[in-house]
């Protein structure tokens, strides 16, 4: 398979959510893409959904606007980042256009699940604390540091984009140290997904969907 080996995983989680809520991030959309996912309630979209490299929007209309519904999304560092590809306008649109609801520090309420949807921040240490959210979406998993309640969802470190044999992560892009999986902080739980897609190559850390329920 090659030193550059890296799998597709769908993590299932079980942390009393009461649906079934898939977790999608780091999708760095380069051209049409079958994302062959599992069941579930409601899709969250962490961000970092296109790039430098993605053609046009319409990639992210096809490839998102194929999803069923309700979709959630929040931004991540490469919509903000890479303007001079696709404009921040054009990028929200075309989320939009594929049904997808976009949370810039914003709430909103499906199924019964309350959703805080944080923006991304270019200083770590930015982001306030979230209270009364089920669900916290945030591109970053530095925000963190702030939590005192609730499930956060992030993602950004790609699982540490180069990692040892067995998915052991090298380094991270995070200002704290997450790089994936669980993490505890006060009565608040963090998921970190290794995320579905890459800007540069990984090294032996996997590409990971994340279900919750």
């Amino acid at each position: 398979m090659g030193v550059r080996s890296v799998r597709r995983v769908v993590t299932l989680l079980d942390l009393g959510l009461g649906r079934r809520v898939l977790h999608l991030t780091d999708l760095h959309l380069h051209g049409p893409a079958s994302l062959d996912l599992p069941e579930y309630d409601l899709l969250l979209i962490g961000g970092d959904t296109y790039d430098r490299l993605t053609p046009g929007v319409e990639v992210v209309e096809d490839v998102l606007g194929g999803l069923r519904g309700p979709k959630v999304a929040v931004l991540g560092n490469h919509e903000y980042w890479d303007q001079g590809r696709i404009p921040l306008r054009e990028g929200l649109r075309a989320l939009e256009e594929a049904g997808v609801h976009v949370l810039r520090d914003d709430w909103v309420q499906i199924g019964g699940l309350r959703i805080y949807g944080l923006d991304w921040r270019e200083d770590p240490r930015d982001y306030p604390p979230v209270k009364d959210a089920d669900v916290v979406l945030v591109h970053s998993p530095d925000a963190f540091q702030s939590a005192v309640e609730g499930l956060y969802l992030a993602g950004h470190t790609h699982g540490g984009q180069l990692c040892l044999p067995g998915g052991f992560p090298v380094v991270t892009n995070s200002f704290f140290g997450y790089t994936r999986g669980l993490y505890k902080r006060v009565a608040a739980t963090m998921y970190v997904s290794g995320g579905a897609g890459e800007l540069l190559p990984r090294v032996f850390c996997d590409r990971e969907v994340v279900l919750v329920k």
